[in-house]
């Protein structure tokens, strides 16, 4: 399962900051999601269904429910596929653990498809904002010009590292989700929701 490996792209910062800069924002995504429940549900759903079903039956959703341990199962797989090292996994682990009651709404320790969209547009939330500081060297809150050429270059480096091949099919798939990701029409600039909606649709792109 590739979703969350493209997220691994996010950054070429040193490791230390990455994981850093990660859980600062995740802690500022789930606050907001925990306090303001409606406002962060009707953005999640405003990306539409299309983008979290492929990774929801990839996990184990076909029953409509994705276990916890089908979910951990599946974080071990893309966290292998990707390399990410043991203490990084309990980091992402321990975090998940702690903000699993804020999306397993519930409380049936398992989630259902709306539970899972909200897991699932959380973590893309805090990768996109990982992105923005990473790459927003003119601190606009978006990304443009250059910025979205280093962002994209680090990207097919990454993916060449991971042995995902980018050919012209493939690029013409990218290419297609970054214009869905698009809320404004301009293809020159990307903010942080258009990350997030971009992420969760090329994630789609190397499940098919």
């Amino acid at each position: 399962m590739k979703l969350f490996g493209l997220v691994a792209a996010a950054t070429a910062s040193p490791l230390n900051w990455a994981v850093n800069t990660w859980w600062n924002e995740a802690l500022n995504v789930y606050d907001f999601a925990s306090n303001n429940p409606a406002a962060f549900r009707d953005a999640v759903n405003s990306v539409g269904d299309a983008a979290y079903t492929p990774s929801f039956q990839y996990c184990g959703g076909n029953d409509g429910i994705v276990s916890a341990q089908e979910l951990t199962v599946c974080a071990a797989e893309i966290a292998e596929y990707v390399g990410m090292s043991q203490s990084s996994q309990n980091f992402v682990y321990n975090f998940a653990s702690k903000y699993w009651d804020v999306v397993d709404t519930d409380s049936n320790g398992a989630l259902d498809f709306d539970e899972y969209k909200l897991a699932i547009g959380a973590f893309a939330a805090t990768n996109a904002r990982v992105v923005i500081d990473a790459y927003d060297n003119n601190g606009d809150g978006q990304l443009a010009g250059a910025e979205l050429t280093e962002w994209k270059n680090q990207a097919i480096q990454a993916f060449g590292n991971w042995g995902w091949s980018v050919d012209g099919q493939t690029y013409a798939a990218l290419q297609a989700a970054y214009a869905n990701a698009q809320t404004d029409g301009d293809f020159n600039t990307c903010s942080m929701l258009e990350i997030a909606r971009f992420q969760l649709n090329a994630g789609n792109v190397f499940l098919q």
